[in-house]
């Protein structure tokens, strides 16, 4: 079953969950969304990014992530927060190594251990550029120091050392989020964001990273008007019906039509939108979606 809405389609089965195939070439999923979730992950890049949260130790699956990265003000007066300017500078690299490094830090001083800058590269994916990555990755290091004010970078020897600022991109010092106030409220990113063999943070474009972290923020069964995605997380309707389509054809995401009564337009009926992130970033598996019709009164 298919439902076309006014945006986007929906399908009844999202994920044929067949186990993707790892070779020189890459990670590609075999089957009906062989073209949706498929990268050049290499080998490489997949033991570098498992050698680096192994060694991290973190003591939990989870990573926490401060909401004011995404949003910021208060419920009446929402600010876009720094994923934004990521999102509308099409800084792809700085996105993936800020969440990255927040994910190899987890206890003061809120460092990363000494690495190379082919490490990283190759942690991401750039590691073939001209120079191994290391330009790509010393540049966007920089963008996320100066720019976005969300590390501070140091150097032990030749080594670059990389220590958490506040995620609203104040340039404060970072602490842990404790969620007692409106300001300490947070997200958690799982780890299977990077070691899912869909290689999320490598297989999601950018858009589809950007709307899971704004869904990561909002509670099961969300409504989220893409109009008001510009206003409310500074990314335009346009990402935000893409972001939001791949994650639902990739089975990410739920989303949920009810067709109501509205005897004021046009067609005497309206739609509404619900969300809800599946596992595993959500508390659903991923599931059939659904047409719910309201009964008319």
């Amino acid at each position: 079953m298919s439902y076309d809405g006014s945006s986007m389609r929906l399908h009844s089965s999202v994920w044929p969950g067949n186990r993707p195939r790892v070779d020189e070439v890459g990670i590609r999923l075999r089957g009906r969304h062989s073209d949706l979730v498929s990268s050049k992950l290499t080998q490489a890049q997949q033991d570098t990014v498992a050698e680096l949260l192994r060694v991290a130790k973190r003591p939990t699956e989870r990573v926490n992530i401060r909401h004011v990265f995404v949003q910021g003000g208060t419920q009446g007066h929402p600010v876009p927060g720094p994923l934004h300017r990521m999102h509308s500078a099409h800084d792809e690299r700085a996105l993936d190594l800020f969440l990255l490094q927040r994910a190899l830090v987890s206890a003061e001083p809120w460092q990363t251990r000494p690495l190379n800058s082919r490490v990283w590269a190759r942690a991401l994916g750039f590691h073939q550029d001209v120079d191994h990555g290391v330009t790509g990755v010393s540049k966007a290091w920089r963008r996320l120091d100066t720019t976005y004010r969300l590390v501070e970078r140091g150097r032990d020897g030749r080594l670059a050392v990389l220590t958490s600022l506040r995620e609203d991109g104040s340039g404060t010092d970072y602490t842990s989020p404790d969620g007692a106030t409106a300001a300490e409220r947070y997200f958690t990113l799982p780890l299977a964001y990077w070691t899912d063999e869909q290689a999320w943070y490598s297989s999601l474009p950018f858009p589809a990273k950007a709307m899971l972290l704004v869904a990561s923020t909002l509670k099961p069964g969300f409504v989220l008007p893409t109009e008001r995605a510009k206003a409310w997380y500074g990314i335009s309707t346009e990402s935000a019906e893409r972001g939001l389509r791949r994650l639902i054809d990739v089975g990410l995401l739920d989303r949920t039509v009810t067709v109501k009564d509205a005897p004021l337009s046009p067609t005497g009926k309206t739609q509404e939108y619900r969300y809800t992130l599946a596992r595993p970033f959500g508390h659903r598996r991923r599931s059939t979606l659904t047409l719910l019709t309201s009964a008319a009164s």
